[in-house]
């Protein structure tokens, strides 16, 4: 390793799984942009995981090896604290970076440095092979609004940002989520002013398999109600605490709701919808028309349980 910092830190967790994970270094080590450093973090892995990465003898691969398993969210703080690079990329080792990826993003964050977070489009491979497109929004306010459906606003693995903002705010992932640790990392640089954009082509393949961790539907609505009551405050400064509390119940997915809390979450819901001034960037009408998808849901339910 030369002396010479890179201009790329490129983050990867690796778990205890072999499956993807050559396939994923090697679409790193293959991108048209070379001046990276791709810091591995092996969180609590067994000797054939190891023996994976220590065969590749590329000197800008950095290796730190856990001495238990101790979750995605430690093993991606500790790439952050590792990282040498003014921009930082993440990556998931069950995933194929494009071979332009890296190229494409600095191009784009170097030609708009107000920009702290950039992220992209990707392509879904189903474990039948059948691929489908992933598209995120693009510009800043449409991000931050989508952040309210917490896994439509950005793609992890397709995300790259400035250190010195992550750095100077000690933003890190939350070891305590069981899931969305990495919405709420990007909610967290919402509320310290950051900035986003997607880029609308495909630069990652993202695979989908029954070892994905956002398979577990367990504790589904409870991380997510836990993203949402951080942003709430930052989108609707007038409502009250239980009217925080009537809308992160209303939104929920899988946990049943009762008409009691159905009735509070339409009176909260039609209150928020007042509001008409966007405070972080935010896409005023995005967050209204996602209110009224929520609202109509409500109601919906209550009329059914009034005819029953």
């Amino acid at each position: 390793m030369t002396a010479k910092s890179p201009r790329l830190s490129v983050i990867l967790p690796v778990g205890d799984r072999e499956e993807f994970l050559a396939e994923a270094i090697e679409s790193v080590l293959a991108q048209t942009f070379g001046d990276f450093e791709l810091l591995v973090v092996l969180d609590g892995v067994s000797e054939g995981v190891s023996g994976i990465v220590h065969g590749y003898a590329d000197e800008r691969i950095r290796v730190t090896a856990l001495p238990l398993n101790l979750g995605v969210s430690t093993a991606r703080n500790v790439g952050l604290r590792l990282a040498r690079a003014p921009y930082i990329a993440l990556m998931d080792s069950d995933d194929v970076a494009m071979p332009r990826r890296f190229e494409q993003q600095l191009r784009w964050l170097d030609a708009h440095p107000h920009v702290t977070v950039c992220g992209s489009n990707s392509i879904k491979r189903l474990s039948s092979g059948r691929e489908v497109p992933m598209r995120y929004p693009r510009t800043d306010g449409m991000i931050k609004a989508r952040m309210l459906l917490v896994d439509a606003a950005i793609l992890n693995p397709t995300a790259m940002f400035r250190a010195e903002f992550v750095q100077r705010h000690c933003i890190q992932y939350d070891p305590m989520l069981a899931r969305d640790q990495d919405h709420m990392f990007y909610v967290e640089m919402i509320l310290r002013g950051a900035t986003f954009h997607g880029l609308q082509e495909s630069l990652l393949l993202y695979r989908r398999h029954a070892t994905n961790g956002t398979c577990d539907m367990s504790r589904f609505d409870e991380a997510k109600t836990r993203v949402r009551e951080r942003l709430l405050p930052l989108f609707f400064p007038s409502l009250t605490g239980q009217e925080f509390q009537a809308l992160a119940v209303g939104m929920c997915d899988r946990t049943p709701v009762s008409s009691r809390q159905l009735g509070e979450f339409v009176t909260a819901a039609r209150k928020a919808g007042e509001e008409s001034r966007s405070l972080v960037g935010e896409d005023r009408r995005e967050i209204r028309r996602i209110l009224a998808v929520y609202l109509k849901r409500a109601m919906d339910k209550l009329g059914m349980e009034s005819r029953r």
